[in-house]
């Protein structure tokens, strides 16, 4: 197998929870060399106690922790600050997702690291990033889906907002914060030089309504949420089916000509209301009352490849089980396992991107809290079992 294009490089990644660890994932996917620093005890990343939990880890963790090296350091514990300054010598990446001051306040922001290694690649996701009037507030995954505006365009027409269904203000933030960190790696490549690389959670997550704000900006048209239907053109949203849910694309004329007419309701074809795409979606409501009795005839299997073959875009809301049952994971090879030691094995997806010069792996490890302190210390500082088990001399400290 062809080496994976980061091997070589090597992350000290500061970052818990999920707006940080997410991001860094997709560099050890990519073959970076992963060096995770938790902190001892119950303090360790909070994920590893978030269902499903056993022996201190979750799966929730591990399906963003894959093959990364878990070691232990306490700040207020004599030598511990000195020997991740050694550490951040060593690499070509620091990551940390703190609320913006939290790592000047210790005196291991980037300023202080750049004069350690000059070449150092500093990426620090915060809610509200490091600069600005907000960049010391506080932010969780829900709190940027409300401030972002992301909330007040999703939900049922006529509501209020509502949040989505998984953590996509982390998740999302974290993506952009790798793909930041990989342009921060080749200006290194280039210059030599380090660079300091700042991810808004805000900002981020504003741009998934980037065209909500956009049209905002140039109309004054504020955009309320709409369902599970188009903003602004029909025929274009989630129908009921026997059994769920089938979403639709009928907006072109043809396909809105085809759809209605798999569905016997050709004769609805010459109504002006339904004339075209901006017309079908101003008159909604009478439109679903002549869709919806018929398609609830159907399966979300029948409606949908029924759909599909004659070309009209269509697909079952699926739930998990449905999704598995699908074989799709299996087809894009996207399936993966995270061996344990003492949780066991663990079934997650992988990189959700195919390669064709080099493999990413299927068979991956997962860290246990702490476990890799000596090790990294002794391969990469050369510190000897004595310094280390003087390092860790302290009460509660990892057993190495």
């Amino acid at each position: 197998m062809t080496e994976r294009p980061l091997s070589g490089i090597r992350v000290l990644d500061s970052t818990s929870m999920t707006a940080g660890p997410w991001g860094v994932q997709i560099l050890a996917d990519l073959g970076a060399e992963i060096i995770k620093i938790e902190r001892p005890g119950k303090q360790c990343d909070v994920n590893r106690r978030l269902a499903v939990s056993a022996h201190n880890t979750s799966s929730y963790f591990m399906c963003m922790n894959k093959d990364k090296k878990s070691i232990e350091f306490d700040y207020t514990k004599p030598g511990h600050k000195e020997t991740f300054m050694k550490l951040v010598a060593k690499c070509d990446v620091v990551t940390e997702n703190f609320k913006a001051g939290s790592m000047k306040r210790q005196g291991l922001d980037y300023e202080t690291l750049k004069k350690i290694n000059p070449g150092i690649v500093y990426s620090a996701v915060s809610g509200f990033g490091q600069t600005g009037p907000k960049h010391a507030l506080p932010a969780v995954d829900i709190v940027v889906q409300a401030t972002s505006g992301f909330m007040s365009v999703n939900g049922d027409k006529g509501s209020g907002g509502m949040k989505g269904g998984s953590s996509l203000a982390d998740v999302y933030s974290s993506t952009c914060s790798a793909l930041a960190i990989l342009a921060g790696i080749l200006y290194k490549m280039e210059t030599g030089e380090g660079i300091m690389v700042d991810t808004s959670m805000q900002s981020t997550c504003m741009t998934l309504i980037g065209y909500e704000l956009a049209k905002y900006l140039n109309t004054g048209e504020i955009t309320r949420p709409n369902g599970n239907a188009h903003q602004e053109v029909g025929f274009f949203e989630a129908v009921p089916v026997n059994d769920g849910m089938v979403m639709v694309e009928a907006a072109s004329d043809e396909h809105f000509e085809i759809f209605m007419k798999l569905l016997g309701l050709e004769n609805s074809l010459g109504d002006e209301k339904f004339k075209d795409a901006v017309s079908r979606h101003d008159y909604a409501e009478e439109l679903e009352s002549l869709i919806f009795p018929v398609t609830k005839n159907y399966t979300m299997a029948e409606l949908a490849n029924m759909c599909r073959k004659a070309g009209v875009p269509a697909g079952e809301v699926n739930t998990q089980d449905r999704l598995l049952r699908s074989s799709y994971l299996e087809d894009q090879d996207m399936l993966m396992v995270v061996r344990d030691e003492k949780f066991g094995d663990c079934k997650t997806l992988g990189l959700p991107i195919q390669f064709d010069k080099f493999e990413i792996p299927k068979v991956r490890r997962g860290p246990q809290a702490s476990k890799d302190s000596a090790d990294v210390l002794k391969e990469i500082l050369g510190m000897s079992d004595e310094e280390i088990q003087e390092l860790y001399s302290y009460e509660g400290a990892v057993k190495l």
